[in-house]
């Protein structure tokens, strides 16, 4: 009886319009939508009449026999072959095609020819959204990439397009012929140029861009010693680009921006070289992030002072793993967000900033510098997490002082990993006002510093223990 209900209520929602069924499959996860195709003749229809086409080699090539195993590949290329050809005979657009491969380099290669079938005939279906996945590129691996062919990817119907692997754009890219009319989101993950301004020349054909990603793309480099013969990519410059609102570049020595539109850079250096990068026409930008920085070669020790009138709208900056000027003051009207992670070298920091929300501050190190706020929200939390490889409380207590409850601050939270014990003494009568909740043992409710000592006194350097604190 049970299996009877629930078979008419499979076929009330497989009665259901195609588009709904359609809307359905593409809320559930990428496995169980392929299952459905087993449920009956009309979900397998509609399955591979679905506009969102995901192929991946994972699931159907195993490790295996050699014989074995190129049936598996010839199997695979005939599925993704006929499910792209019944898109192409009927006529249907395909919304977006992912496809992505993990195969040996030499299998790849010998499928180069097949990848260019299917992305051809995905063009030729008004394809939305493009994502080719292939394994990652690296400095010392010379394998053969994919040479991606312009006329592939020149559907005028294509908005976003993913690349990510060993996936090369050779010098046919820089044909003024090749344009991405309809493109609005570019990201490239470890593919290779064959010039240094062709990135550049793909960019400045892209008019109606708002995204734009980079990581860590490489240049050939036929000159190189031996086998490295490709290297990141060393510069890239964006200018004119009305539509651009965000980047994430991360791996590029040196970055111009240009865009007067643009909201948000998120920008990652190699940490291996010195950086430069310039985005001061960046009038309206709204959320800054820069990681690996020396923010003593690209900045001056006045910028943070004057962020308000370079940036007036920037509500969000966040400083990762930088090495920093001994003093910091950081001046803006209207920063809300203020996050700074492991910058080094740093002693003094002063905050100006009248509307800020929030601010968090991670460090691991024992050298804790002095931060001041000259003005801030009343609405303000502050965050701060340690970790302390030779804890000393004295300075510990120094820092919490500073963040005693004022009408300025609304709470601040504090948590210490503590590696080494240590024995020092400190005045426990001072911080008598300071709330400390001990995630060592659940069932001690520590209430002071008094106790806090007791606790971090006890702790060997094995224990990985979080030890928080938050002001009453």
């Amino acid at each position: 009886m049970k299996d009877t209900i629930m078979v008419e209520k499979m076929d009330q929602i497989s009665s259901l319009p195609e588009i709904i069924l359609h809307d359905i499959l593409s809320r559930l996860p990428e496995k169980d939508a392929i299952k459905t195709s087993v449920l009956s003749k009309t979900w397998r229809e509609i399955f591979y009449t679905f506009p969102i086409l995901s192929i991946c080699d994972r699931e159907s090539i195993r490790r295996s026999s050699k014989r074995k195993k190129d049936q598996q590949i010839k199997t695979f290329l005939d599925y993704g072959k006929q499910r792209l050809l019944r898109f192409s005979d009927q006529g249907l657009a395909i919304k977006e095609f992912k496809l992505k491969l993990s195969l040996s380099c030499f299998d790849l290669q010998l499928i180069y020819p097949d990848v260019d079938q299917w992305l051809k005939l995905a063009s030729e279906c008004d394809v939305q959204t493009l994502k080719l996945c292939l394994p990652t590129l690296k400095e010392d691996d010379p394998c053969l990439c994919y040479i991606l062919h312009p006329g592939v990817i020149e559907a005028r119907s294509l908005n976003k397009l993913v690349l990510k692997g060993r996936i090369r754009f050779d010098k046919e890219f820089l044909n003024p012929s090749v344009k991405f009319s309809s493109l609005r989101v570019l990201s490239l993950s470890y593919v290779l140029f064959d010039d240094e301004g062709a990135i550049e020349h793909v960019i400045s054909h892209c008019p109606l861009i708002e995204q734009i990603t980079l990581k860590w793309c490489y240049v050939y480099n036929p000159q190189g010693a031996g086998d490295m013969q490709i290297s990141l990519m060393k510069s890239v410059s964006m200018h004119g680009l009305q539509n651009l609102k965000g980047v994430d570049i991360q791996g590029v020595q040196n970055v111009y921006i240009d865009a007067p539109n643009i909201e948000k850079i998120y920008y990652v250096a190699d940490s291996y070289e010195p950086s430069k990068m310039n985005f001061d026409g960046c009038g309206n930008l709204r959320a800054l992030t820069l990681m690996n920085m020396n923010i003593e070669f690209l900045f001056t020790d006045l910028w943070f002072l004057h962020l308000s009138s370079k940036f007036p709208f920037l509500e969000s900056l966040e400083l990762v793993e930088c090495s920093m000027f001994e003093y910091i003051s950081i001046s803006s009207s209207q920063l809300k967000s203020l996050v700074l992670s492991n910058c080094s070298t740093m002693d003094l920091l002063e905050i100006d900033t009248p509307n800020l929300l929030s601010f968090r501050y991670y460090y691991a190190g024992d050298d804790l510098p002095s931060i001041s706020f000259l003005s801030c929200s009343n609405r303000l939390e502050v965050n701060v997490r340690l970790n302390m490889t030779h804890p000393r409380l004295y300075q510990l207590g120094k820092f919490v002082e500073q963040f005693k409850p004022q009408k300025l601050l609304t709470s601040l939270s504090l948590s210490i990993h503590p590696c080494i014990p240590f024995d020092e003494s400190f005045y426990d009568d001072q911080y008598l006002d300071v709330k400390v909740t001990s995630s060592v043992k659940n069932d001690v409710n520590v209430v002071d510093f008094v106790h806090l000592k007791s606790l971090l006194g006890g702790l060997s350097s094995s224990d990985n223990a979080n030890i928080s604190f938050r002001l009453k």
